[in-house]
């Protein structure tokens, strides 16, 4: 049996909502994100999820089934990076811009 390509995914979650309503659902996700055990990275606009494609897709579904159980219309916006024949590594694609003691 061959090991799953990784690839990355940058999910945003939108609800459609004021701001004071839709945070605690951005962080509910965010937290299953966490509990996922899936290599993820969090920024002010997205997270960048990093990993085997079923387990990556299986996350953005649990994402969809939270979202529309907490908010009654939600936006989100997903990225995903695949090569054909290889693991897409999101550090390969970063590391030259991190500086040295940062």
């Amino acid at each position: 049996m061959t090991k799953a390509k990784q690839i990355n995914l940058g999910i945003q979650v939108v609800p459609i909502l004021d701001s004071a309503s839709s945070y605690p659902i951005i962080d509910s996700c965010i937290e299953l994100i966490q509990q996922s055990g899936i290599k993820h990275q969090v920024t002010p606009f997205e997270t960048v999820l990093e990993g085997p494609y079923k387990e990556v897709m299986q996350l953005v579904d649990d994402i969809f089934t939270k979202t529309d159980e907490l908010s009654p219309e939600t936006v989100i916006n997903i990225r995903i990076h695949s090569k054909r024949d290889i693991d897409v590594i999101a550090s390969e694609k970063t590391e030259k811009f991190i500086k040295k003691g940062n």
